[in-house]
């Protein structure tokens, strides 16, 4: 599997493209620039067949629109966090004045879903909390997860924005992404990747009673 990240757009949200060796086929997570996409796509002549969505925040979705109509890339996304790729009020992309161009999802998903990108297996958990349609892609094939917002290296996603919830974050974390096997890899939507075990043992995730403005 080849995985290549780039932080981009205003807060450095990661765009992740994922192929499969050997493939001439690659998916993009949280495409944050489409510029910087088409330049990659062109270098390496890829074909962007998929366009996958961890929630609904601008910041991830920046380059969505642009993609999908220069590619015709299929887009998935939750059901429950759909209404970001249409509304700049849910994106929150007002609060930047940015006005994202919207959008219609091909594929909306739901807990247990399973598809293929790329020539990859995907399967969808549903890891609410950041937000309440946010959503984790694991690659059992690869020993690998891709959780947006919902666990960094070292910490986890806020839960003061709309739809946010710290139980059900904490339920995501300690429930979901850490019943997977210790040594499956889990790219976060920003900074670095880390594993399992190590955010198992050592994420404050484990410490945190209640929201830390309490």
């Amino acid at each position: 599997m080849q995985i290549q990240i780039y932080p981009c757009g205003p807060v450095a949200a990661n765009m992740i493209f994922v192929a499969k060796d050997g493939s001439d086929s690659v998916a993009v997570i949280d495409p944050s620039d489409a510029s910087l996409a088409e330049i990659f796509l062109n270098a390496h002549n890829k074909t962007l067949t998929d366009i996958l969505v961890t929630h609904r925040h601008f910041d991830h979705l920046l380059g969505v629109a642009a993609l999908k109509k220069a590619t015709g890339a299929r887009i998935y996304i939750s059901e429950k966090d759909a209404e970001g790729l249409k509304s700049n009020l849910v994106s929150l992309s007002m609060t930047q004045r940015i006005a994202l161009d919207p959008v219609e999802p091909d594929v909306l998903l739901h807990d247990g879903d399973t598809f293929e990108a790329a020539g990859l297996r995907f399967r969808v958990l549903e890891t609410p909390g950041h937000t309440v349609g946010g959503i984790t892609y694991v690659c059992d094939e690869e020993c690998c997860a891709f959780v947006g917002d919902t666990l960094f290296a070292d910490g986890y996603g806020r839960f003061d924005l709309p739809t946010g919830d710290f139980a059900a974050l904490k339920h995501s974390i300690q429930d979901i992404l850490f019943a997977l096997p210790d040594e499956y890899r889990l790219y976060p939507g920003h900074e670095e990747p880390t594993t399992v075990l190590h955010e198992r043992m050592s994420n404050p995730i484990n410490y945190e009673a209640s929201p830390w403005f309490d």
